[in-house]
């Protein structure tokens, strides 16, 4: 297991990179768009195309780096009134993230094959390239989520090296 936390924590490590980069290149992008509308009365066509495929990016890629760090929104009502609960939910959490995991993995990669020769409107670009992030952040969760099999709840957040 200590090479699947390395693993882990490298997969990790790449996505926050994309993350940063991906919102760094949204908001200037954007900001770019806001000033030439403003104050040249034009703009590019392309800008709003490009910010849209970046947040859905953003969002899987975070959803995965969600996963690793366990900081998921949880509903805990049934955990705070029985404590004993969180013995029996905690197994059925971890199955149905892994499940879901699944699901958009198998999903991700048949839709692929749909939108494969798709291209999108302004930039021309494969919309395979967009629906890849379905499954590769899948396959992402899947590794975190193995990971974390048969560890304590206090060790979730950082890999030691």
């Amino acid at each position: 297991m200590k090479l699947l936390d390395k693993i882990s924590y490298w997969l990790d490590w790449i996505v926050r990179k994309f993350i940063t980069i991906f919102l760094i290149v949204m908001t200037t992008i954007l900001a770019l768009q806001i000033i030439e509308r403003s104050v040249f009365n034009g703009g590019y066509v392309w800008t709003d195309e490009l910010s849209r495929f970046l947040m859905i990016a953003l969002v899987f890629f975070g959803a995965a780096v969600a996963m690793r760090d366990n900081s998921h929104i949880t509903v805990s009502v049934l955990e705070e009134l029985k404590p004993s609960l969180s013995r029996w939910l905690a197994p059925a959490k971890w199955v149905v993230m892994l499940a879901y995991s699944v699901i958009l993995v198998k999903y991700g990669i048949d839709t692929l094959d749909i939108v494969g020769p798709q291209q999108s409107p302004n930039m021309g670009l494969s919309m395979g390239v967009v629906y890849a992030i379905l499954p590769v952040s899948g396959a992402i969760m899947i590794v975190h989520l193995i990971a974390r099999i048969g560890k304590k709840p206090s060790s979730d957040n950082e890999v030691k090296e």
